[in-house]
């Protein structure tokens, strides 16, 4: 009974040695309410909409396309006409932490979604408290720590909204941002793009024990529960701006045009047999690539020159934000075991959603059954017919039809 009161804090009712120390400090900062006080750790919350003096709405595009049938038989559903909407809140004297950049106002934190995960925004430690000055607005740019170098979150989550808010003539002219004060390098070099195209100066860093009052605080936040991917056509138009920014003098040196991008190296969707599947691929001028550890300049770079992409599921994919009109994406997906209780989910179709906005051709597969952590196998014939379906030309999804 004691964890059920968590429902809701917990991400999907996931038990691990973080969601402990988060409730233990909860139980601590409600019995000694001093507590919350010098840990900036509230325990209760507030709608962020409720707190808000004023709402944005930046409406995407409206998709009207047929979701793809794998996706279909993995369980996903939308209502067609799928539109997401973001919304730019503006919030006066709220604290952000740099932990995580969690709003608190009034000892109370600003939730977006009726299920907030409390233990990824949270962290009971002593932060430095000071009060920025009143005489700009900030843009809430602090990510959580596993943002830092997801390209798909940090894109979509953050950075797109946050453009559709500038290019949308709405933003205050001066405008600042409060970001992390340890930055991944794609976190870096997109703060820098901000700063030179929109002559971002004041640009505040918080460390992870620091904290700061504003009192004009700016936010993004998505409906919950429909695909981030799905973005204002403001956002998306600047993505060739941000990805010749980023890719820089790498977008001229030589890359191959086709490139398999390798999973092995992660914990999830591994493919067990892609030594084996290699002769397809080089047959056909792929080339297999393994993005960690590679500079972002070179990621962006790669997407940017290619001409087909193919490869499992995975975070790699938000990479064709950069890809040109017409560019051939492959996405292999490993298939659910029968009756096996899914920890989390097979797959999400914001890539698919991409491709429609950035008018790419995409495919995706259901491949071999989940092995083990969600490792599965590529057919050799699945393979071969989805290279030469993509390579061809021929039994491809059309984008479908989308509305601005």
């Amino acid at each position: 009974m004691f964890v059920l009161q968590y429902k809701g804090r917990i991400y999907r009712g996931k038990f691990t040695a973080r969601s402990i120390r988060y409730i233990l400090s909860d139980q601590a900062a409600r019995i000694i309410p001093a507590l919350q006080r010098r840990w900036l750790f509230p325990t209760e919350s507030q709608p962020i909409a409720e707190a808000a003096r004023e709402v944005l709405p930046f409406p995407s595009a409206v998709i009207d396309a047929e979701l793809p049938e794998p996706f279909r038989k993995l369980g996903m559903s939308f209502s067609k006409p799928v539109q997401q909407t973001h919304r730019i809140y503006s919030v006066d004297d709220a604290a952000v932490t740099g932990w995580a950049g969690a709003m608190i106002k009034n000892g109370l934190l600003l939730t977006v979604r009726a299920q907030h995960n409390w233990v990824s925004s949270l962290r009971a430690r002593p932060y430095k408290l000071r009060k920025l000055s009143g005489n700009r607005p900030y843009f809430n740019l602090i990510t959580p720590i596993p943002a830092r170098t997801h390209v798909f979150h940090w894109l979509y989550d953050f950075v797109l909204p946050l453009v559709s808010f500038l290019e949308s003539g709405r933003a205050e002219k001066n405008l600042g941002l409060i970001v992390n004060a340890r930055q991944s390098e794609l976190q870096a070099s997109t703060i820098a793009f901000l700063s030179a195209r929109y002559g971002i100066e004041a640009i505040e860093s918080l460390a992870e024990d620091e904290a700061v009052i504003v009192p004009h605080i700016v936010a993004a936040v998505e409906e919950y529960g429909l695909p981030a991917g799905l973005q204002s056509p403001l956002g998306i138009a600047l993505l060739d701006d941000i990805g010749r920014f980023i890719a820089g003098d790498a977008v001229r040196e030589a890359t191959p045009k086709r490139i398999y991008v390798s999973r092995n190296d992660a914990r999830l969707r591994r493919v067990l047999n892609e030594d084996e599947c290699l002769p397809e691929l080089e047959a056909r001028g792929f080339r297999r690539m393994t993005l960690a550890g590679m500079p972002i300049a070179r990621q962006v770079a790669l997407f940017l020159n290619a001409e087909a992409v193919a490869g499992p599921h995975g975070a790699g994919f938000a990479h064709a934000s950069w890809c040109r009109p017409g560019t051939k994406i492959v996405e292999f997906i490993p298939s659910p075991a029968p009756r096996r209780r899914a920890t989390r989910p097979l797959a999400n179709a914001d890539f698919w959603f991409i491709a429609l906005q950035r008018n790419l051709v995409h495919r995706c597969y259901l491949a071999g059954r989940v092995q083990g952590r969600d490792a599965f196998v590529i057919p050799r014939d699945l393979l071969i017919q989805a290279l030469d379906s993509c390579l061809s030309g021929d039994a491809v999804d059309a984008p479908g039809k989308q509305q601005d």
